[in-house]
């Protein structure tokens, strides 16, 4: 891979890690509406002669959106038009474009039209799918130069379940917090940890409910990686890059749930409420490496592997 490429992707990657800070922290400050219900201007302005607080952070987050959409189609037609016949390359630029285009329709539409609590949880989670696809990209671009980019054999079908049913259930723990953000349930169970002001059982519906929800979520999540790195640790010590990346999936769930409770008990702070939003795109990103390097569970060959052409 060329420095050039290298470096761009880096950066593209970089890029959607802002946009999704940027939009957890358009929601945790309220500036949606920032921009009235025009899209893709602010009020119907391509520089806003009225602007508050809200509109610049709306703005902004608009305008940085725009820009690194752009640098994602670039580097997956820059990508694939190096290695046009690596599938892997193929599939991760495609999911790279999709998911970032997606995201930036979602939030169109629910400046212009309005969306439900639960279909704007949806938009983070389709921001966190384009940065993980640029994330592997980029790591798979990385370990193909140095040889390594075939994913680990030797390892049991019931292990590659195991990680992707992590991975997917990372995702649902994700959308749940995201959920919790937008419908402002940050603190429904107050400033207290671990209890929930007295509540065990609270409706689901509720704020109560919808906060506990996805803290019973994080708790189950944090035991289930856990258990992931005993068995890699225990059973695939020869594979280094399992272990690592099982080290750091333990590390970051971890480090999630620290600043998950430090959220809570600080009265959502908006830099450890940042904080949390670093952590958890970082954790979700190295689990969805896990799951390219063990490969596709219900196949019996090692999964997205593409052999070098002499």
């Amino acid at each position: 891979m060329s420095r050039g490429l290298k470096w761009f992707a880096w950066t593209t990657a970089f890029g959607l890690y802002l946009i999704l800070l940027m939009g957890a922290l358009v929601t945790k400050t309220g500036s949606g509406k920032g921009c009235g219900n025009t899209w893709p201007f602010c009020n119907g302005e391509v520089f806003p002669t009225y602007a508050t607080f809200q509109t610049w952070v709306e703005y902004s987050h608009r305008v940085v959106s725009g820009l690194v959409g752009l640098f994602v189609v670039i580097l997956a037609v820059w990508a694939w038009k190096v290695f046009s016949r690596d599938r892997v390359v193929l599939w991760l630029s495609i999911a790279s474009v999709f998911f970032v285009v997606l995201q930036g329709l979602l939030g169109a539409a629910a400046v212009v039209w309005g969306q439900s609590d639960a279909v704007l949880a949806t938009h983070f989670g389709f921001s966190l799918m384009s940065l993980a696809a640029c994330v592997l990209l980029v790591l798979y671009l990385e370990q193909k130069d140095k040889e390594s980019a075939s994913p680990d054999s030797n390892v049991s079908s019931r292990y590659k379940f195991g990680v992707w049913g992590i991975t997917v259930y990372t995702y649902f723990v994700v959308y749940t917090g995201a959920y919790v953000r937008h419908t402002g349930s940050s603190l429904g169970c107050g400033e207290n940890f671990p209890g929930c002001g007295g509540q065990w059982l609270p409706d689901l519906t509720s704020s109560a409910g919808i906060h506990l929800l996805h803290r019973s979520a994080a708790y189950s999540l944090w035991l289930l990686v856990t258990g992931l790195l005993w068995v890699t640790v225990r059973s695939y010590r020869q594979h280094r890059e399992l272990v690592r990346a099982a080290w750091f999936a333990w590390g970051f769930v971890t480090l999630q749930a620290v600043t998950g409770i430090a959220s809570v008990l600080s009265g959502i702070q908006l830099i450890i409420a940042l904080l949390h939003t670093t952590v958890i795109s970082i954790f979700f990103s190295v689990m969805c490496y896990l799951c390219m390097r063990v490969g596709v569970p219900w196949r019996h060959e090692p999964a997205l592997r593409e052999e070098a052409v002499k």
